[in-house]
């Protein structure tokens, strides 16, 4: 397996905070237990999570702070998304793959010129959405190609890039930005009314700021270094930002024009509350293709078009993982009774926070927890 397989935008932890979580119980038992000893020891200042059972509204919570010793985090309170942008993603294009306009077997080259690699230009939006497209995860060298590493659809490798790629796609057949085809099909429809891609110059949304492993604030990381971004490119909207006016806005800060140096970042630049999300993963299960294991990672753990998967005898979960600097987050989601948990943090030391809280609401240890360690 290659190592590559789960480098994102990786970053650090943070404080204290406070609050209590339902978790599962034999079957729909809940009983409370308490997050604060967790997040004290792993120096996270706040976190936002929500627990789904089957056929209910999702359930919100929060605790610590947003900024910290400074501003208290809420339900209403914006954590980056990062990784977990993906799925989101991943939803749009299985709506636009539902009206026939996108071919999930198709090369993506038919309709974007990304490379001049031969063997590259037949990746299809199915290897992308698995991550088997052999593609890297980010570039940063100014020019680089896209070029996978080995035959598409043979192997897996995680990609930020391919999922850059599904975005432009949605674009180029749409005629709309990657973000408004997003909001349209699935932020709208599944109710995320907090979520977003960021926030104009006169808006001040109480978002969560970045934290290292000692919990000190990362000042130029988070809000900021979005702030920065969005302040190089056109004054509208960043959702309503094209592929030009992303690469101005990069070179504008004398960046290379790749993916992992422009904002709207669909593969990790999602803002939005753990309700929010958690509202999204119920309305995702209309998509059944994300659940189809299409490649095998290790064991009993392998990868939808979408997210990652973990089945072992009946028992199946979907999760995913997200890691920007100063943030861990996790979702796990029992696809067979509904009972779902999504944890955002603000600081990389949350992995220790979600970890804890999978096993306790779920009652089990999962392999891609394990999988995941550093």
């Amino acid at each position: 397996m290659n190592p590559a397989r789960r480098t994102i935008l990786i970053g650090t932890a943070g404080a204290a905070c406070a609050a209590a979580l339902p978790t599962l119980a034999g079957s729909q038992k809940r009983s409370a237990m308490q997050l604060q000893s967790w997040m004290t020891l792993a120096s996270v200042p706040g976190a936002s999570w929500a627990v789904l059972d089957s056929g209910a509204e999702p359930a919100s919570f929060a605790g610590g702070y947003a900024k910290a010793g400074e501003v208290k985090a809420t339900t209403e309170t914006l954590f980056e998304a990062a990784s977990l942008s993906k799925p989101v993603l991943a939803a749009a294009i299985h709506d636009l793959v539902r009206e026939g306009r996108v071919d999930l077997d198709e090369p993506v080259a038919k309709n974007v010129d990304f490379t001049t690699d031969a063997a590259t230009r037949t990746i299809t939006p199915r290897h992308l959405l698995s991550h088997s497209g052999g593609l890297p995860n980010w570039r940063t060298e100014a020019g680089s190609d896209l070029v996978s590493r080995f035959r598409p659809g043979s192997d897996f490798r995680y990609s930020g890039e391919g999922y850059t790629l599904l975005a432009r796609l949605a674009e180029a057949v749409t005629g709309q930005t990657a973000a408004e085809v997003v909001r349209s099909r699935v932020l709208t429809p599944a109710g995320m009314t907090r979520s977003r891609y960021g926030w104009a110059a006169d808006q001040t949304p109480v978002v969560a700021w970045a934290h290292d492993a000692g919990g000190d604030l990362m000042p130029d990381k988070g809000p900021p270094m979005f702030e920065a971004s969005r302040d190089a490119g056109p004054q509208r909207s960043v959702e309503a930002w094209t592929q030009d006016d992303r690469v101005a806005a990069a070179k504008a800060r004398g960046r290379s024009s790749l993916p992992v140096f422009m904002i709207p970042n669909m593969a990790a630049g999602l803002w939005t509350t753990a309700g929010d999300y958690a509202r999204f993963l119920r309305f995702a299960l209309r998509y059944p293709a994300m659940n189809m294991p299409t490649v095998t990672i290790e064991g009993d753990l392998s990868w939808g078009l979408g997210w990652g998967l973990e089945h072992s005898g009946s028992e199946r979960f979907a999760w995913h993982w997200g890691a920007n600097d100063g943030v861990a987050n996790l979702f796990v989601l029992d696809l067979a009774s509904g009972a779902g948990l999504v944890v955002l943090t603000n600081g990389a030391g949350g992995q220790r926070v979600y970890e804890r809280a999978a096993r306790v609401r779920f009652e089990r240890e999962f392999d891609a927890l394990t999988w995941l360690q550093p």
